[in-house]
């Protein structure tokens, strides 16, 4: 195996690892109460929208979800 592929592995695993750590993080985030989710910006909705999307890492969707600046509004 060439060190160009064998560091592509390795930044790959990496990448897989460091995200099944921030999957863990949010499952964890289910016990938070509605307050501590609210003092970081965030909904008990925002965290169970970010697990059920299909993708390994859900904190893309957190950070996009505590960014949104129509957050809050609702449309009639």
């Amino acid at each position: 195996m060439s060190n160009f592929r064998l560091a592509a592995l390795i930044e790959r695993v990496s990448a897989l690892l460091l995200a099944r750590r921030h999957r863990r993080m949010v499952v964890n985030m289910r016990d938070f109460d509605d307050a501590q989710l609210a003092d970081i910006g965030l909904s008990r909705r925002d965290v169970d929208i970010a697990l059920s999307m299909p993708s390994l890492d859900p904190t893309h969707h957190l950070i996009v979800a505590r960014l949104n600046p129509l957050r809050g509004i609702r449309h009639n």
